[in-house]
């Protein structure tokens, strides 16, 4: 019986290469398996993200970081070009979830048959009347109030990531926290006329020296009365060198009035798919960068 010297040789038989083709064959089959069953689980756990319609965009937009990766954010307003509230095209299906700042908040932008189509939550039962509510979205003496109330209606929704919504919340408030320490550090006691609508709480965080008009001074202001005290405003501004700042939601009367003044700062309506943190913290940077740039 003949031998083949090869295999005397080396321990080389032909069969050993069907074999080990065989063996890379059925290990990339279970390579290429894997591969599919983690993409297809990938895929499965974001298409069971929970839909949440929001009827507010600030609180769409803190909805978006507090829920993550499992909650998908439909805002049913968003913000025109001068930070109006523009009502979305798509409205909700029935039986979703509308998350609403104020309850019956929903009634007025979905109809009268709100509370029996959809499954409303709200963060208050009843509107604040001191002062605008949507100022507390730029305050970080109440944001993590209201990150707190979001997580407790995601979490009433879907229970099972309760854990995964608590952890986003801790983020949230170290993120906050370290934004607005970054933020007086970039700003310091430069002195500032706040001439914001929305944004003046996260101006009197961030700034060591926040000079703000009293809001019933102010809601004059906005139409078009007692301005003369503006004028006397703006004259100690310009005196001591403060800077002005402004943002979409300063009515006419007041733009007109800083019109020329090279010291003012107007801060930008955001995206509504931004991140709120970066967005106060981009706040910051522009209002730092003007100081640089004009020290």
């Amino acid at each position: 019986m003949g031998v083949d010297c090869n295999y005397l040789c080396h321990g080389y038989h032909p069969n050993m290469r069907k074999v080990s083709h065989a063996k890379v064959s059925l290990d990339f089959s279970k390579v290429t398996f894997l591969s599919f069953f983690i993409l297809f689980s990938l895929w499965a756990g974001r298409s069971e993200a929970l839909d949440v319609w929001v009827t507010n965009p600030w609180l769409s937009m803190l909805t978006r970081f507090i829920g993550g990766v499992q909650v998908t954010v439909h805002p049913v307003v968003t913000w025109g070009e001068k930070g109006q509230p523009v009502k979305a095209r798509i409205v909700p299906p029935p039986g979703a979830i509308v998350f609403s700042v104020v309850r019956g908040e929903g009634v007025r932008l979905l109809g009268k048959s709100f509370e029996e189509k959809y499954s409303s939550f709200s963060l208050l039962e009843k509107p604040p009347f001191a002062f605008d509510f949507e100022e507390s979205f730029l305050d970080p003496a109440t944001l993590p109030f209201i990150g707190l109330r979001t997580l407790q209606i995601l979490s009433a929704c879907d229970s099972g990531e309760y854990e995964y919504f608590q952890r986003r919340l801790a983020e949230f408030q170290a993120r906050l926290d370290s934004t607005v320490i970054v933020g007086r550090n970039m700003i310091g006691d430069s002195p500032i006329l706040d001439l914001c609508w929305k944004y003046g709480r996260w101006l009197q965080a961030v700034s060591g020296e926040t000079v703000k008009p009293p809001a019933e001074v102010k809601e004059r202001w906005s139409r078009s009365q007692a301005l003369d005290i503006l004028d006397t405003a703006l004259g100690e501004a310009r005196k001591q060198g403060w800077v002005i700042v402004i943002d979409p939601w300063t009515p006419e009367a007041v733009r007109e009035k800083i019109e020329g003044s090279t010291r003012v700062i107007e801060l930008s309506i955001p995206r509504i798919e931004d991140d709120i943190i970066l967005f106060l913290y981009d706040h910051c940077l522009r209002i730092w960068d003007h100081l640089r740039r004009n020290s």
